[in-house]
């Protein structure tokens, strides 16, 4: 188990409480093994969980996407699996107060989970509601920005929707969107996507399946400004 300190530096924080990391990383299990210990992550662990919430819809609400995509993507970024890659990316399993009998190769999917939520449960007591949303805009958000999802929005579709539907041009067209690739020095690839010989958006991506995807979000977020 690495100190609390290392952790709190690692984050940049400049804690007024202490005390907050060390109940975010406190697992049941721990307080069974020392009865003097009268605290465990639950409590804040329900209040990340709120936070998290309240500041990744504001931030989906700010990107102009209708309700049932704000959903899906809340969802998503809120979801088992992205919160478990957040915090074993902050490798807070590391820090965390386990019991001697949990093995952590094996018994800990769900405190990984749980003590990323806890955490940002504590940085918004001790330091509020800006520190955490820098946390999430380092890990959750990113992974939005960043196209590291799961599709769950498929924006190929989208925006062929769109100009299908005329909404882009002011008349009914059944013209495919074409999707031009350019290989970069990088080894990414740049897709441009144009319709009747207008860009209408341009991606980065590793592939050029994902290149043509920020190419294809990027005009659709054009239309739903």
């Amino acid at each position: 188990m690495y100190p609390v300190e290392s952790l709190l530096r690692k984050l940049g924080i400049k804690t007024k409480n202490k005390h907050y990391y060390i109940e975010a990383l406190t697992h049941n299990s721990y307080k069974n093994e020392n009865r003097k210990i009268d605290y465990t992550y639950q409590r804040l662990e329900f209040l990340g969980d709120v936070i998290i919430s309240k500041i990744i819809s504001c931030y989906l609400f700010y990107k102009k996407l209708d309700e049932q995509e704000m959903t899906e993507i809340r969802k998503m970024l809120v979801s088992s699996a992205t919160l478990k890659r957040a915090s074993d990316e902050l490798d807070l399993i590391n820090y965390a107060f386990l019991g001697k009998g949990v093995n952590i190769e094996t018994d800990t999917a769900k405190i990984r989970e749980d003590i990323f939520e806890s955490l940002m449960g504590a940085i918004y007591l001790d330091l509020g509601e800006i520190k955490v949303y820098e946390i999430l805009k380092s890990t959750l958000i990113k992974y939005y920005e960043s196209n590291r999802l799961n599709n769950v929005i498929d924006y190929k579709s989208k925006i062929q929707e769109i100009f299908q539907s005329g909404m882009a041009t002011d008349k009914k067209v059944k013209n495919k969107i074409l999707y031009v690739h350019t290989e970069l020095e990088n080894r990414k690839f740049k897709s441009t996507l144009s319709f009747n010989n207008v860009i209408y958006g341009v991606g980065i991506g590793n592939t050029k399946h994902e290149a043509d995807i920020n190419a294809a979000r990027m005009a659709y977020e054009k239309y739903q400004r």
